[in-house]
């Protein structure tokens, strides 16, 4: 019994063994094409998912780099504008040796376009100054190669002497690249905009005035305002007219005091930021339009941020309430009772500033500027042209 057990074992595994090949490898066949099958599924589907991934993140990498070109694009243009702004000005020291020497290459700290600003050294007076290099604009008509009219307007300038008036310390042309020089003293306040903003004058304009400003004291508005009023009526009174380029932006803190800058860019004839706005309302000429002017500064020292109409409404003089004398001394400005704009001299007497004494003024009282006959035709001439262009249709 025993050995037909172990013969029946030893041939079912001998047949076993003998089949063995046969039994296995289809099976590993089936498993290894399962296998294969289930890769495949997986490789393809996520073929398909990074295929979708790739084409969004394409798009939006072909959709960057086009705003990353234009970017690029335009700061290369602002560098080369610099470098040649830098080249030129460099060239310019060079041919007046040993006045001044560069200090520093400003960034765009105003928001005249075509201008370039350097903080350079006066040797001579051992202190820092201001030099701008503007594009004279096509509508000027004063020839920068003419010798005559530079000594003319070097002579008017130094004429400008008030405590309230930022001084033009040197006024010169680089007539082969048509840019206008001007020196004048640096302050490290920065402008009365700077002030109202809290930010630092050397800051990119567009960086320092982005966020909201904070109105002035009340004291501060009445003394700062009255400030620029005398220094705008001296140069009124003597045929000057800033027309427009009253605003914080040019209102120099030096000294303690507020001085006022700017007044050369109607000489030349740079646009003001706001003069736009001025001339919707005016109808009574260059008075007008520096009362006008003049308002609208004192808004921005009050609100903390600028008008930009010259027809304030409640939305505006709401930013005002907690200052019930200013809403006054505006609405006397804009809607006076009389129907038309007041004068410098009627704003300067109001109660708003009548009784604030200024101590540089009574230390300093400026004497009228004696002009020669070469700078009054000058002027005229500059007075004949903007009559003509104020009844242009293209202006």
């Amino acid at each position: 019994m025993e050995d037909t057990t172990n013969l029946t074992e030893t041939s079912t595994g001998s047949w076993i063994a003998s089949n063995y090949v046969y039994i296995v490898v289809p099976i590993g066949a089936v498993i290894f094409i399962i296998l294969c099958l289930v890769t495949l599924w997986i490789i393809r589907k996520c073929i398909r998912k990074y295929r979708q991934r790739d084409y969004d993140y394409s798009a939006l990498e072909d959709e960057m780099g086009l705003s990353e070109k234009l970017r690029l694009e335009r700061q290369m243009q602002l560098d080369a504008r610099r470098e040649s702004a830098l080249l030129n000005c460099q060239f310019y020291m060079r041919s007046i040796s040993g006045q001044y020497a560069m200090q520093e290459h400003l960034y765009d700290i105003g928001s005249r376009l075509n201008r370039n600003w350097f903080l350079v050294h006066d040797i001579r007076h051992k202190r820092l100054k201001l030099m701008t290099l503007t594009i004279k604009p096509a509508s000027s008509d004063i020839s920068l190669n003419n010798k005559s009219t530079r000594k003319t307007l070097k002579e008017m300038f130094k004429l400008i002497q008030h405590p309230y008036l930022l001084p033009v310390d040197n006024l010169d042309f680089i007539p082969e690249q048509d840019l206008v020089v001007l020196v004048q003293y640096f302050s490290f306040k920065g402008s009365l905009k700077d002030i109202i903003y809290k930010s630092k004058p050397k800051t990119l304009y567009d960086q320092k005035y982005s966020l909201p400003g904070q109105g002035l004291y009340l004291q501060q508005i009445q003394l700062y305002g009255k400030q620029v009023l005398e220094g705008l009526s001296y140069l009124v009174d003597n045929g000057f007219h800033v027309q427009g380029h009253v605003q914080s932006g040019n209102v120099i803190m030096y000294d303690d005091v507020c001085r006022l800058s700017g007044y050369e860019n109607t000489i030349f004839g740079y646009p003001a930021k706001q003069i736009h706005s001025i001339k919707r309302r005016v109808t009574r000429g260059k008075d007008e339009e520096d009362v006008l002017g003049f308002g609208m500064l004192l808004y921005e020292m009050c609100a903390g941020c600028e008008l930009d109409t010259c027809n304030p409404n409640d939305s505006h003089f709401q930013r005002c309430q907690h200052l019930p004398e200013v809403i006054q001394i505006l609405e006397y400005i804009f809607y006076n009772p009389k129907g038309k704009t007041p004068t410098l001299s009627q704003v300067k007497n109001h109660e708003f500033f009548r009784d604030i004494r200024l101590v540089d003024l009574q230390k300093n009282r400026p004497l009228p500027m004696q002009l020669t006959s070469s700078m009054k035709r000058s002027e005229e001439r500059r007075v004949g042209k903007e009559c003509r262009s104020r009844w242009s249709p293209y202006h």
